[in-house]
Order: C-alpha cells, then sequence, then structure tokens
C-alpha cells in the first residue's frame, strides 16, 4: 500500500478547482507544477489565464508532523523568494479550509507585527483554504486573524 500523502491530495483539489475559477488572474491558464515533491518548482505553479505567474506552497495539518508544517510555511515561503526564475511571480500559501484555526492559533505564538512585516518581505499575495466545496483566498493578515482566543 502506497503512503497516503494529504499534501498532494490536498494540492489534486485544489488544482481542479482552479480550472473551474471564474477569475482570469486565479484559473489556470498554463500548469507548469502540481507535484509537491518537486524540488525545482513550487508545490503548485502556474500561469493564469490572467497571465500571472502564481507559486503557491500547500501544507496539511492532516499528519503526525502537523505542528513541524506551521514552521515549514515559513521555510518553503524564503526558499521560492530565492528562485532565480521568480521575477513577477505571486507567492501563496495553500491550507485545508477546516486547517484555517489550527495555522492561525499556531501562528498567534508570533508577535502579530513580526508576523505581518515576514508576510511584506516575501511577499506573500494570498492564502488558500481548499475544501471538497471549493476555494476561499484570505489576506496574511486574515490568516494570523481567524482564530479568535
Amino acid at each position: 500500500m502506497a503512503n497516503r500523502n494529504p499534501e498532494q491530495t490536498l494540492i489534486n483539489q485544489f488544482v481542479a478547482h482552479l480550472r473551474r475559477h471564474p477569475d482570469p488572474n486565479i484559473c489556470i491558464g498554463e500548469l507548469i507544477n502540481s507535484n509537491c515533491k518537486s524540488k525545482s518548482r513550487a508545490d503548485i505553479e502556474y500561469k493564469s489565464k490572467g497571465d500571472l505567474h502564481w507559486a503557491i506552497e500547500a501544507k496539511s495539518d492532516d499528519s503526525k508532523d502537523r505542528h513541524n508544517t506551521v514552521h515549514k510555511i515559513f521555510g518553503e515561503l524564503l526558499k521560492e523568494t530565492g528562485r532565480t526564475n521568480r521575477e513577477n511571480c505571486r507567492h501563496a500559501i495553500l491550507i485545508p479550509e477546516n486547517a484555517l484555526t489550527f495555522y492561525s492559533r499556531a501562528f498567534q505564538a508570533i508577535d502579530r507585527a513580526k508576523f505581518l512585516d515576514f508576510g511584506e518581505l516575501i511577499p506573500v499575495h494570498a492564502v488558500f483554504t481548499s475544501s471538497h466545496v471549493g476555494i476561499k483566498q484570505i489576506t496574511w493578515s486574515e490568516l494570523y486573524d481567524a482564530h479568535q482566543p
């Protein structure tokens, strides 16, 4: 039996939603990569029908090392911005919709101003959530603020 890969399952679901998305700046025009094991590309990388280049890193809380995925988000975003073929690229993260509170609560252990500054430094253009119903787009600050203690 093959190992379960929740990130790849999330990526496949998200790409299917992107193909039908009504916004040309979000809808896939040319898919470059949709493989979480790629060493040279973001987990999801594509050009939209509106000609925006998206580099999206996916993380799922559906694993034994779910708390480690919180930290990995920062490293993955830094790695993507360090690539030489990223001019005019929009950076984003993708998480499962039902994990929004989990990630928000974890990120709230970081000073809010520092978290927001990191999002400006990259810059993080969007945070996507995906479920079997569809996708939603929020901002980096909305990700931080989603959990209300």
